[in-house]
């Protein structure tokens, strides 16, 4: 009886209003479109279609090292995606006329190897946002990407996978805000934006990590659980250049990360530069200043080199990363070693490995996998994955 309950909780919950929305989607959409890329926002839809895309990653992971659960040097071996986060999405858009054009995006995370959904346990943890745009740029409201994002997203091609520069700062994989307004404009080569949000993080989860803060904001006080940020980028054909700002705000006692009030804010400066190569060679380097009132050393720098070299139907790509607290001997180092080989536009064989040094008291993982197998603090840590991504 308590299973059958649970059964019909998890399908009324989850499952059936999956179901219903792609059913609804499919009903009324003129046509389908596989085109893939995860950076791809509504602006790719053509005429007035609604588009179902996604990828999946899935790989045979081994984490070696001294784990501080059980302070003993093992390897551990387990299912994880390794490059990209595995999601799923709808995205469409409508010919108003007059250069004018509304769109919408609606996409949720989701981990393979349980068939959960990410990020909160959100159906559309993602992007939810709709959108509408013109001459005059594009204005969207919703659950979307911040313009922090702005400041790295075209260097680093490593993207958000599980032994990427999210290992340094969790934010790298969740640039995102709840009951938010952004304003993108473009300017020739040069394009920039704003974003406000009322409440950055509605959703009470995991105090492990950023992806719920519990800071769901929209009160009385202007100041508790808003976010701003802005960003400005210059896209010079084989090269260009990027800087972003942000601030959160907190919010109660509740609020997850150390933000327990809107006095304690966590700001990130960011400067980024890329330049590209060969066919689908890119070469890119980034700084991100922190300061975290939530931490007791709230002031951080974070740098990265990173560079992706395709030879033929492979790639080789190698990533540097450093993360360093000031005034603390808290320190990290990241490198990333992968091999990739292109079977086809869609799928890609993977081995990719990482190495995690750390000092002081951190003990940040060499994978973002969950759950998190951190190493002591001090300690290094290594992970390997061999798997296969398939993008629809």
């Amino acid at each position: 009886m308590i299973m059958e309950t649970s059964v019909k909780h998890i399908k009324t919950t989850y499952i059936k209003p999956i179901l219903l929305l792609a059913a609804s989607f499919a009903a009324t959409a003129p046509a389908w479109s596989q085109e893939e890329g995860e950076k791809a926002g509504p602006q790719a839809a053509r005429g007035n279609a609604v588009q179902f895309y996604g990828m999946i990653d899935q790989g045979l992971e081994a984490v070696h090292g001294r784990f501080a659960a059980t302070n003993e040097r093992d390897t551990n071996y387990r299912i994880s995606n390794g490059i990209i986060t595995p999601h799923f999405g709808f995205r469409g858009s409508e010919d108003l006329g007059g250069g004018m054009r509304a769109s919408f995006n609606i996409e949720g995370s989701f981990t393979p190897d349980d068939g959960m959904l990410g990020i909160g346990g959100r159906i559309a943890g993602r992007q939810a946002h709709v959108d509408l745009s013109g001459s005059f740029g594009t204005v969207s409201l919703g659950r979307q990407y911040t313009m922090v994002r702005y400041g790295w997203e075209d260097a680093n091609p490593f993207g958000t996978g599980n032994q990427g520069l999210k290992l340094l700062d969790p934010r790298i994989s969740n640039p995102r805000a709840d009951n938010s307004i952004t304003y993108i404009g473009k300017w020739g080569r040069l394009s920039g934006g704003v974003n406000y949000s009322a409440g950055w993080d509605a959703v009470n989860g995991n105090p492990a990590t950023t992806a719920a803060a519990n800071c769901p904001g929209e009160v009385s006080d202007k100041r508790q659980c808003r976010e701003w940020s802005a960003g400005l980028k210059y896209t010079g054909g084989s090269w260009g250049v990027a800087a972003s700002y942000e601030r959160l705000y907190g919010g109660t006692a509740a609020t997850f990360g150390g933000l327990t009030s809107p006095d304690r804010t966590d700001t990130r400066a960011v400067v980024s530069a890329y330049l590209k190569f060969r066919e689908s060679g890119k070469l890119g380097v980034g700084w991100i200043r922190r300061d975290n009132m939530g931490i007791a050393t709230p002031k951080s720098d974070m740098a990265w080199i990173q560079a992706i070299v395709p030879i033929g139907q492979y790639s080789l790509d190698g990533l540097l990363a450093g993360l360093e607290y000031r005034d603390s001997a808290n320190k990290a180092v990241l490198v990333n070693l992968r091999g990739r080989y292109h079977v086809s536009k869609r799928t890609t064989l993977y081995v990719t490995a990482a190495f995690m040094n750390n000092s002081g008291a951190l003990n940040l993982a060499a994978s973002g996998s969950s759950p998190i197998l951190r190493p002591l603090p001090g300690g290094k840590q290594a992970s390997v994955i061999a798997g296969i991504q398939h993008r629809f």
